[in-house]
C-alpha cells in the first residue's frame, strides 16, 4: 500500500499543480464524496509539498481545502439522508441489513451522533471518508452535523497539510507510519464485518429453528 500511495502522491501533486487553487477545491471535494478515490491523507500533504515549493500560499489553500472538503462531506451526507433509509429498507437484506439494525443506528447516533462525528474526522484514517453515510442513514439534523463536521475537519485539514509543508518531498517516509496504523484499522474493520456476518448466520439459523 506504501507504493501505492507514494506514487498517488506524485500523481496528485503534478495534477494540482497544473489546475491551481480550483484543482484544491475539486479534489477536497472528489475526496469526500467519492469516499476512497485517494486518501485525505495523500491529496493534504500533497497540498502542502506545493505550498512548500512556493507554488500556493497555505491559507488559501486551507480556505478551499475547507471549503471543498465540507462541501463533499456534506453532498454525501445528504444523498444518504434523502435515499439511504429507503434503499436499506428494500435492499438491506442482501447486506444483512435488517430493520432492526437501522433503529439500533438511530437509536446509538441519537445519543451518541456528536461525539462519533467529531472523533471519526479526527482518526488518521480514511474511515473518517464514511462519517456522512450513516450520519445521513439515522437522519442526523443538517446543522449539527454541519457544525460538528467542520469542528472536527478544521484541525485535521491543518495537521496533514502542514506535515506536507514541513516535510516537503520527504513526506512519504511519513507515509511509512500511516500505513502501518492504517492496516490495523482495516484489520479491525474487517474483524467487526466477519463478527457481524456470523452473528446475523447464526441468528437466522435460531429464528428458523
Amino acid at each position: 500500500m506504501l507504493e501505492i500511495l507514494s506514487a498517488s502522491i506524485d500523481k496528485v501533486v503534478n495534477i494540482i499543480e497544473a489546475l491551481g487553487y480550483p484543482g484544491v477545491f475539486l479534489l477536497s471535494f472528489l475526496d469526500r464524496l467519492t469516499v476512497f478515490l485517494v486518501p485525505g491523507e495523500v491529496i493534504l500533504p500533497a497540498f502542502g509539498i506545493l505550498v512548500n515549493r512556493g507554488v500556493f500560499d497555505f491559507w488559501p489553500v486551507f480556505w478551499w481545502v475547507t471549503v471543498g472538503a465540507f462541501l463533499g462531506n456534506f453532498a454525501l451526507y445528504f444523498i444518504f439522508l434523502k435515499g439511504g433509509r429507503p434503499f436499506l429498507e428494500k435492499y438491506g437484506r442482501y447486506l444483512l441489513i435488517s430493520k432492526h439494525d437501522l433503529n439500533h443506528l438511530d437509536r446509538w447516533f441519537s445519543k451518541h451522533g456528536d461525539m462519533i462525528v467529531i472523533l471519526g474526522y479526527l482518526l488518521p484514517t480514511s474511515i473518517r471518508s464514511l462519517i456522512p453515510i450513516p450520519a445521513g442513514i439515522s437522519k442526523m439534523n443538517p446543522l449539527r452535523f454541519s457544525l460538528y463536521t467542520l469542528i472536527a475537519s478544521v484541525p485535521g485539514n491543518v495537521f496533514w497539510i502542514y506535515i506536507g509543508m514541513k516535510t516537503g518531498d520527504s513526506y512519504k517516509k511519513v507515509l511509512a507510519y500511516f500505513d502501518r496504523f492504517n492496516y490495523a484499522v482495516i484489520a479491525i474493520i474487517i474483524l467487526f464485518i466477519v463478527w457481524y456476518v456470523i452473528r446475523h448466520i447464526k441468528g437466522r439459523h435460531l429464528t428458523h429453528e
